[in-house]
């Protein structure tokens, strides 16, 4: 039940910033209405992953330069006497 409720209440947030972005795109500059569209676009990204119920992680990619994946030690190098 209360999973419901908090649930209602990040669609009705949702709703209200879609708003507020349509208010300052109208009013801002084209500049400043594309940043305030990309941080609309990740709250609603945000908004649905949480709505989805998924739990799912992404892994680590490893690079190839790496080999295995995993780490040498760090080694330290020793001062040369003059």
């Amino acid at each position: 039940m209360r999973l419901n409720a908090m649930v209602a209440d990040l669609i009705k947030e949702n709703r209200q910033l879609r708003r507020q972005v349509v208010k300052l795109t109208e009013r801002g500059s084209s500049a400043s209405s594309g940043n305030v569209e990309r941080g609309l676009r990740t709250i609603s990204r945000r908004v649905e992953r949480a709505l989805s119920g998924g739990t799912k992680r992404r892994r680590r990619k490893t690079t190839a330069a790496s080999g295995n994946g995993r780490r040498k030690p760090a080694t330290r190098r020793r001062k040369k006497s003059a």
